[in-house]
């Protein structure tokens, strides 16, 4: 009976020790996805929008589409903090029946796009990870199955902070990534994952020799007074004297694919992005939804440009009724072209936004909103200085420590009473056992 009592509580023990570390494991993992996953959507909360518009239409939605502001930043607020929630064991019963609450939405929603492949991706990591639409719903499943164990199992494993805080967390976590997100919907993302970035060129140029072989040179050669010039492959018999020779010019050659403006159906990128000094462009995603306010903005600052020999261009991926309807209600004078949604989308963020370029290469990109107007029309602020209202990197990296400094701080601040009583219950047994062994020492 004994022995019997004994192997049943030795296998509870392996038993409870195998569902505490798969718990462990799960917490890791999913929430490091879901944190990730929030984090990539709230610092690009436009991505998210457009995403989020590009589901609502497929789906017939129209009536949720003045909400996607709003689902663009809370979204991804929302699965940052519960990942944190997961990951730390906060709220051990709650974090996970909201985020299976949240999968039961996605698990269905997943699966109608990969059967039907009604959008091209599902956008879960932004333009960091482009998952295909199979590979989302797998991953779909994986997740919600680590959901329902730990909905069943979370509370084997103790939580990191106590209960009395776990309202810290949540303010410490929400203030942190909506932070995040404001800032990347009112400026742009503190974290540029697409292939436009500062300090690049908007579009790919290479310097390729005219011959490709290595034939990087020009021969001269004269005969009877005549000179005249050869390439390497073709140099002339001896009936010829070599007087010079002289390196290639080079050829420019110019990768634009991914970028196309195009006027009258002519395509005029090159004349119109290698444009060497100092260009605004104004980008306008949505053109019939842009705030007629910004009008008085964007005509300012085009006159200002236009004042100090910086050229200024509109981009837009509306067709020509549009663009004309657009010119009448904002008295528009700079030129405007087309370009495709997609790319548009992805040069910067904001509707509308602005890029600064000088000699075709990009100095920054900001909404329109963010611009301060009234310094740069009355001459007291430079163009090329704006970028330096908002340094990207460093913000995040303030933000970042800010918020983990934090969050140990309330951790040690919480958890200190355990390390003072591990202490006192340490010292109390060193104390017991010296008392014990000093007793036993009297006896003999």
């Amino acid at each position: 009976m004994l022995l019997s009592n004994f192997i049943m509580e030795k296998a509870k023990r392996r038993r409870k020790i195998l569902e505490m570390s798969i718990v462990g494991t799960l917490r890791v993992l999913v929430g490091a996805l879901f944190i990730f996953s929030g984090f990539v959507k709230a610092i690009d909360p436009w991505g998210s929008l457009y995403k989020f518009e590009e589901y609502i239409n497929v789906l017939g939605f129209e009536g949720l589409l003045p909400l996607v502001s709003f689902l663009a930043i809370v979204v991804g607020a929302f699965e940052f903090v519960l990942g944190v929630f997961i990951l730390l064991g906060c709220y051990r019963r709650v974090a996970p029946i909201l985020l299976l609450l949240m999968m039961l939405i996605m698990l269905p929603l997943t699966l109608y796009i990969a059967v039907t492949d009604a959008v091209g991706n599902c956008g879960c990591f932004g333009d960091v990870v482009d998952l295909s639409n199979w590979a989302t719903f797998i991953k779909n499943i994986f997740i919600t199955a680590g959901l329902v164990y730990l909905l069943l199992y979370n509370k084997r494993l103790k939580n990191i902070y106590g209960a009395a805080v776990q309202w810290i967390v949540v303010l410490l976590s929400s203030l942190f990534i909506l932070i995040i997100a404001f800032i990347g919907y009112f400026y742009q993302p503190l974290l540029d994952f697409r292939p436009f970035k500062d300090g690049g060129n908007l579009i790919h140029t290479i310097d390729k020799e005219k011959v490709d072989d290595g034939d990087n040179y020009v021969f001269i050669y004269e005969r009877a007074g005549e000179k005249k010039e050869f390439t390497v492959d073709s140099l002339p018999s001896e009936e010829w004297t070599f007087v010079d020779r002289y390196e290639k010019a080079k050829e420019l050659k110019v990768d634009h694919s991914e970028l196309v403006i195009s006027k009258g159906g002519e395509d005029i990128t090159q004349s119109i992005i290698l444009a060497q000094g100092e260009q605004v462009i104004f980008l306008f995603p949505n053109l019939s939804e842009v705030e007629i306010s910004y009008t008085y903005v964007i005509n300012e600052i085009n006159e200002m440009a236009q004042s100090r020999g910086i050229s200024v261009v509109g981009l837009t991926s509306a067709d020509s009724g549009s663009i004309s309807e657009w010119r009448d209600i904002s008295m528009a004078s700079y030129p405007m072209y087309i370009i495709d949604d997609s790319v548009l989308k992805q040069i910067a963020r904001g509707n509308p936004a602005i890029v600064y370029l000088k000699d075709g290469v990009v100095q920054w990109k900001r909404t329109m909103r963010s611009i301060p107007v009234e310094s740069l029309v009355s001459g007291n602020q430079d163009l090329s200085e704006v970028v330096e209202e908002l340094e990207s990197e460093k913000w995040l990296l303030m933000l970042t420590i800010l918020y983990l400094g934090s969050m140990m701080l309330l951790l040690i601040i919480n958890r200190s009473h355990k390390v003072i009583n591990f202490r006192r219950l340490k010292d109390s047994k060193n104390q017991n056992k010296s008392v014990t062994l000093r007793i036993e020492k009297d006896n003999k």
